[in-house]
């Protein structure tokens, strides 16, 4: 008898075994599993202690075993296993904390969230297991949105908080929420910090909480609405934002006015694609320029938006790549959305229409035909514009006519 991989067993030696798919216990039915255990070896442990344990063993009887049997030395014998004593030897982050800080998440409170966090590791939470809790919490908020509170499996309380996020927040949020958290294990997993890694995860994660999707932004464009924009305040948790903040997740606070004149000043003179075309010049980003003369086929643009069609080769990060550049330069946040069709030609279209008609004007020139005529085998390599000094023509002295006697 064995238990393995069933693709790495030889079909020939799998048609003659038995063949048993174990699947995995559901975390209630492997709770109550383990409380049998425990009234059976006269162990005492929390319920809410019997629940980490059954999720921590991911659907496995063997391992929920293994760590029972672990928590249960933790203390004398006769005394009850607390559940604080299951949370420290797993690193896990109290359940209630974690859902505050999913809630921060959602309200866009960048500041809260790195405190709770850091609330959290200093109680020696694993960052990697935190981003892990967040993970299935944006998960249950989803099924919560589809299915109601009813079908989660973790304690009423706690349903209804995430149930709540699920009922104020998009579905198109919690999906990019989903999206951006499984980046965000990545990361942490590989950082040299992981607190530090983290940290970045929520100053991304509660940004992105008040930025519109790709259909309401380009929804609001086509309408001429204001963008809505830009994470809440720091130190103080901020202001709310984003869909969740509307309703009960909203706790306003008077937001410290930080100092960007200068900034602001810049991103007001922005009137037209032109002004940032010169912004940009003027910042010497030459990738950026290059990019942006090549590939960028404007369709409409209005100070913090553009859409603009893609030209050919584009690159996948161009519009991320500009979008990082204008916020930095502006202190602003920008919208840059690629649509389909009818942009007009890039900077490098039209420079290369216009070397190409003024090539033909000048072959059709009754002169440089007739050079060309004398000439057999000439060719023109080039066509430069050259711009007349002003002032020149007026300073030569006019001809006078001579006096005939």
């Amino acid at each position: 008898f064995a238990t393995t991989e069933i693709r790495k067993v030889p079909v020939t030696i799998l048609s003659r075994c038995q063949r048993f798919d174990l699947r995995r216990v559901e975390p209630p039915v492997l709770a109550a599993h383990l409380e049998k255990i425990c009234e059976k070896e006269g162990a005492k442990v929390e319920a809410e202690g019997i629940a980490l344990i059954s999720r921590a063993a991911e659907g496995s009887v063997r391992d929920g075993l293994s760590i029972l049997d672990q928590a249960i030395v933790q203390t004398d014998p006769g005394q009850i296993v607390p559940a604080k004593v299951v949370q420290d030897m797993l690193g896990l982050a109290d359940r209630s904390q974690t859902i505050e800080l999913f809630e921060q998440i959602m309200r866009g409170e960048t500041g809260a969230a790195i405190h709770t966090f850091r609330t959290l590791w200093g109680f020696g939470a694993d960052p990697v297991q935190v981003v892990l809790d967040l993970l299935e919490h944006s998960h249950q908020s989803a099924v919560s949105k589809a299915l109601g509170p009813d079908a989660l499996a973790m304690p009423k309380e706690q349903a209804q908080r995430l149930a709540a996020v699920g009922a104020l927040a998009s579905a198109g949020s919690l999906s990019r929420l989903w999206q951006m958290l499984l980046k965000a294990h990545d990361e942490v997993r590989r950082a040299p910090d992981p607190s530090a890694a983290v940290e970045m995860a929520l100053i991304r994660l509660t940004y992105a909480a008040d930025l519109p999707g790709p259909e309401e932004a380009l929804k609001a464009l086509r309408n001429g609405e204001p963008l809505g924009g830009g994470p809440s305040g720091g130190g103080g948790g901020g202001q709310s934002g984003g869909a969740v903040a509307q309703a009960r997740f909203a706790q306003p606070v008077a937001q410290q006015a930080v100092p960007q004149t200068s900034a602001l000043t810049e991103a007001a003179t922005l009137a037209t694609f032109d002004d940032v075309l010169k912004l940009i010049e003027a910042k010497r980003d030459i990738g950026i320029k290059l990019d942006v003369d090549r590939y960028l086929r404007l369709v409409s643009y209005r100070p913090g938006a553009i859409v603009y069609e893609p030209a050919p080769n584009t690159p996948a990060n161009f519009a991320g790549r500009l979008v990082s550049r204008l916020k930095e330069w502006t202190g602003q946040p920008w919208l840059v959305a690629a649509e389909g069709g009818g942009g007009a030609e890039t900077a490098w279209e039209k420079q290369k229409r216009e070397q190409k008609e003024a090539r033909a004007e000048i072959e059709a020139d009754p002169f440089v035909r007739s050079v060309m005529e004398a000439f057999p085998g000439a060719e023109i390599l080039g066509v430069k514009q050259l711009a007349i000094p002003q002032g020149e023509a007026a300073s030569e002295p006019p001809v006078e006519p001579e006096d005939e006697d």
